[in-house]
Order: C-alpha cells, then sequence, then structure tokens
C-alpha cells in the first residue's frame, strides 16, 4: 500500500473517537451492536469490503458484520487519513490497486449507454440511461414511477437471463401495490402463477 493509505491503529470503541460530525472529513465503519470501530477512512470504502476484510463478523461482539455494519460521517484525526482496527491485518484489501474508491451520486441520465446492468426493464429508453447494478440504491421518482417499480420486480423474479431469479420484497406504504398488474407482467413474460405467488404481510400498528 502506497503512502496515501499508509494505516495507523484505530480505538477500538466508537465512543473513544471524536464524533463531532459539523466536522466530518472521512467515515467510520463499526459494529451497531457493540460500537467497536473497525475503519476510519477519509476516502469511500464500499462496505462489502470491509465485510469481507473482517470475514463479516466483528471482533468486538462476534456477530455478523452482514446484520451490524454501519457507516457514518466522522472526524479524522489531524494528518490521519486511513486508520484501521489493530484486528484487521489485510487493510491493503480495502482498496484497489492505485487510486481508493470514492463515494459517488449521479443521476440516471448521466450514466453511460454502454454501462451494462444487472437487469433490464426490457424498455429500450429507460435501459439506455437507467444502468442498474448490483448494491445500488435507486430512487424513482414521478407519475411512472409506480408502474416500473412493478415491471422491475417481475423482471427480478424472471429466472435467468434476462432476470435475476431472485424473490422480491415490495415495501408498500402508501397502498398502491397491485397484484392486476404483477399479473399481467408475469403473463407477458410467460412466469407460471406459482413463481409470481404474492405472500403478503402486513405490518401491525402498535397497541395504545
Amino acid at each position: 500500500m502506497g503512502t496515501r493509505n499508509t494505516v495507523e491503529p484505530l480505538q477500538p470503541k466508537t465512543w473513544q473517537l471524536d464524533q463531532d460530525r459539523s466536522s466530518a472529513q472521512g467515515y467510520l465503519y463499526s459494529c451497531s451492536l457493540c460500537d467497536e470501530a473497525l475503519v476510519l477512512s477519509k476516502p469511500f470504502i464500499n462496505p462489502r469490503r470491509v465485510q469481507l476484510v473482517f470475514l463479516d463478523t466483528c471482533p468486538g461482539c462476534g456477530f455478523e458484520l452482514e446484520k451490524t455494519l454501519k457507516v457514518q460521517p466522522s472526524a479524522l484525526p489531524p494528518g490521519k487519513r486511513f486508520l484501521t482496527n489493530t484486528i484487521c491485518k489485510n487493510a491493503e484489501e480495502l482498496f484497489d490497486p492505485g487510486e481508493p474508491l470514492e463515494a459517488k451520486l449521479s443521476r440516471g441520465s448521466s450514466l453511460l449507454r454502454d454501462f451494462q446492468s444487472n437487469l433490464a426493464t426490457g424498455i429500450e429508453a429507460i435501459d439506455e440511461t437507467l444502468a442498474l447494478r448490483f448494491g445500488q440504491l435507486v430512487s424513482l421518482q414521478g407519475e411512472a414511477s409506480n408502474a416500473l417499480s412493478h415491471l422491475i420486480c417481475v423482471r427480478a423474479i424472471n429466472p435467468l437471463p434476462p432476470g435475476l431469479d431472485s424473490d422480491v420484497v415490495f415495501v408498500d406504504g402508501g397502498n398502491v401495490f397491485d397484484a392486476y398488474t404483477v399479473s399481467k407482467h408475469a403473463f407477458s413474460l410467460g412466469l407460471d402463477q406459482e413463481r409470481t405467488k404474492l405472500h403478503p404481510s402486513p405490518v401491525e400498528q402498535p397497541h395504545n
């Protein structure tokens, strides 16, 4: 690892660190269960890499980082750029050779047209500007967003190719889910009813 990412030891608990977010200069990766500090880095690091380097296990409590890992803005010690928990033995694997990963927010319309999508909608005009990739958090807005979300769900269920052969969870906070639309998309893709069978799980309201 080059001098830009020289590894420094990190205090083991988040409460031992300066958590003044008003002067945040980097990102703190820690366990939400036991407050074990894992990585403090100026550049953003893909959380999945942190999980892999720590073998998906928190060194403090032993729980799976897939369920407990959290990322938050954090201040960095003066002159420091990259600090890790002393348990971490392969810190160089947190970065690609060369430049480290940086956080990046992009509009769908700005993505390259030749960018390979993991999940296509089947609508050429949309697929040319909206490249859906694994690990993305995508927000759809506008009148067509509801209809498009139904289509994407069915396309994700569709066996490979061209879908993901995956289960889908539709969190319906606005009571807009339309089973008829799902059935229509499923029929057009040749999916059987059992594959698109719905399992509604209403959220119970707390009793006063």
